[in-house]
């Protein structure tokens, strides 16, 4: 059976085992260089020929030898006799020697025996012979045959991923072919009696599948792997088992979603511990994806992410996508920047943390916030610019700290907007919100940005303005909200969580006992909606959105406080101005 569940290895150690039990992929492909892009290089790829390969004129002009022109100047032209003219594309002619020039256009061979180009706007026409104005040194305006590359020299090394800068220098010298390692064949397969397809009927008590297809989105962005999806198995054990064999059968690699953890319904850990090896690590000290599991069916690998979507796609990220380059002989890395952390961040002491985070270019240093949410809040990865790989020796990472950040896009935005979550903040215009990212924050955390001016945008709705916003331009919304209900007698409510601005004002409206506290106020008017709540105090607009009955308590003051040592604060003036008139 192997190491189970409740044993769990650190994640130092799970990269170590993953590496250990990898087999390299040694079969090889030839292929032409045009379809080469994005594929792994097989061996060391050596120039066929010299860069360029012929010396050859850069400018449209005529060829010279350069000491023919040592005394040319402005007063007293050197004047030389027009010799004849070459074509594009056609061999070396022999140049005819001193006083004389030959017609070269750009791109052409430089007649043999000559050491310069002048270009035509350097020169006058008389008749047959051509005036030269500027003394030049040898191989002006020229470039030699292998003044970029040599003939032997190394372009591309083994296990290096071919992209288009590499495939132009290889076309250019002659390169036609490359042999390359075959492609790593991976299968996916996705259990579950919860799983709808896409586009299907939504069934109650279901979800539509995505992690799957996630997954296979992912796996396909690189040329070098080719993937297969088996689709949704149902939670039946010999269903599962003959996917997974089949995909063991077909595939170097396969990748089971979801059924991982030790409970009486989940079976792929039991399936895979009936292989040989079997399961190499069952469970990893990590936030998110503790019940991930690594086993083996002879050399073939099997990666078992768990069913939570976050968890699954972070452990794809940190442990499976760098495994795969690495059976074809490439050392992966993501494109990392370091950055500071904005706020305080909660590790799991004693855990490796994978932090989503969200990220802002101020003034050229970047400043990271953690994407908040659970392993099923799929939604973290999109708002996320990128993660950060943190072992966790403490129990949080202090604000101002500098941590490496692995890049999901190379889009950075340049303006933080920060506090309380305003609606009609989707309505910014002008661009703003296109380079743009919010983080969520409470009271304090508010005041205690305000005083270092962290963020270009505070949003607050809390009852009293801060101290800090008389050193700052302010908008201000009114924003109607009352309680959203299906029916008048209504025994439970939703409201928002202490600390936010909704629950202050939630606090003097009369009702239930029952409480419930979320953290959205849209997610308020899903639970009325759904009958987890009879009431919630929420916004009109969410009320309206979800068709409930709903009773205005008030308008509530939203406040947009603007930096005025914002690299955008004009834009952040007229934009939010413009809003709020149309708000009124």
């Amino acid at each position: 059976m192997g190491m189970i569940f409740h044993n769990l290895i650190k994640f130092r150690e799970a990269e170590e085992k993953i590496r250990i039990n990898s087999k390299k992929i040694s079969e090889t492909e030839r292929i032409k260089i045009g379809d080469s892009c994005g594929r792994i290089s097989a061996e060391d790829i050596f120039s066929a020929s010299n860069l360029p390969l012929f010396s050859r004129s850069q400018v449209d002009g005529y060829a010279v030898i350069a000491s023919d022109l040592a005394f040319a100047s402005r007063d007293a032209p050197v004047s030389l006799e027009l010799s004849g003219e070459t074509s594009i594309g056609e061999p070396a002619v022999k140049f005819p020697g001193n006083g004389k020039c030959i017609k070269v256009p750009t791109g052409g061979v430089i007649p043999l025996g000559a050491d310069a180009m002048v270009p035509f706007e350097d020169t006058e026409t008389e008749g047959n012979r051509i005036l030269f104005f500027n003394k030049i040194g040898r191989f002006h305006e020229l470039s030699n045959s292998g003044i970029d590359v040599i003939k032997g020299e190394r372009l591309l090394g083994r296990g290096s991923i071919i992209d288009p800068r590499s495939i132009a220098v290889m076309a250019s010298t002659g390169i036609g072919t490359v042999n390359v390692i075959r492609k790593i064949r991976i299968g996916i397969v996705s259990t579950g009696n919860e799983l709808l397809y896409p586009g299907q009927e939504y069934e109650e008590g279901k979800i539509y599948e995505s992690n799957s297809i996630s997954v296979y989105s992912e796996l396909k962005r690189h040329p070098g792997f080719e993937v297969r999806n088996y689709g949704i198995i149902r939670d039946d054990y010999s269903e599962i088992k003959d996917a997974i064999d089949s995909s063991i059968e077909e595939n170097d690699v396969t990748i089971t979603i979801g059924s991982t953890s030790a409970g009486d319904h989940d079976m792929v850990y039991l399936i895979l511990g009936d292989k040989k090896p079997g399961i190499i690590f069952h469970g990893i000290r990590v936030k998110p994806g503790k019940p991930a599991i690594f086993a083996k069916s002879g050399d073939k690998l099997i990666f078992g992410l768990p069913g939570f979507p976050v968890s699954s796609m972070m452990i794809l990220y940190s442990l499976v996508i760098p495994a795969l380059f690495s059976m074809a002989g490439h050392m992966f890395s993501y494109t990392e920047i370091n950055a500071i952390s904005g706020d305080r961040i909660d590790l799991h002491q004693g855990n490796t943390d994978l932090l989503l985070l969200k990220l802002v270019n101020r003034a050229g240093s970047y400043y990271a916030y953690q994407v908040p949410g659970n392993s099923g809040s799929i939604s973290r990865i999109s708002r996320a610019a990128g993660f950060s790989i943190v072992h966790s020796d403490s129990s949080y990472l202090p604000r101002h700290s500098s941590l490496g950040v692995k890049l999901f896009t190379p889009k950075i935005p340049e303006i933080l907007l920060y506090g309380q979550y305003l609606p009609a903040m989707e309505h910014i215009p002008g661009g703003i919100l296109d380079i743009s990212t919010f983080v969520e924050a409470g009271k304090n955390e508010i005041v205690r940005s305000m005083a270092y001016g962290d963020a270009d945008v505070y949003l607050w709705n809390y009852r009293e303005l801060p101290d800090m916003a008389n050193y700052y331009d302010s908008a201000t919304f009114k924003i109607p909200y009352g309680v959203a209900y299906r029916h008048g007698n209504y025994k439970t409510m939703a409201v928002m969580y202490q600390g936010s601005g909704l629950y202050e004002y939630s606090e003097g409206i009369s009702g239930p006992n029952d409480i419930t506290y979320l953290d959205n106020p849209e997610i308020i008017c899903d639970y009325v909606r759904n009958g987890r709540c009879d009431a919630g105090i929420t916004y009109r607009q969410y009320a309206e959105l979800y068709s409930l009955e709903f009773e205005q308590k008030g308008c509530m003051p939203f406040h947009v406080i603007i930096n005025k040592d914002s690299r955008r604060y004009e834009d952040l003036k007229n934009a939010f101005a413009s809003l709020a008139g149309a708000n009124k």
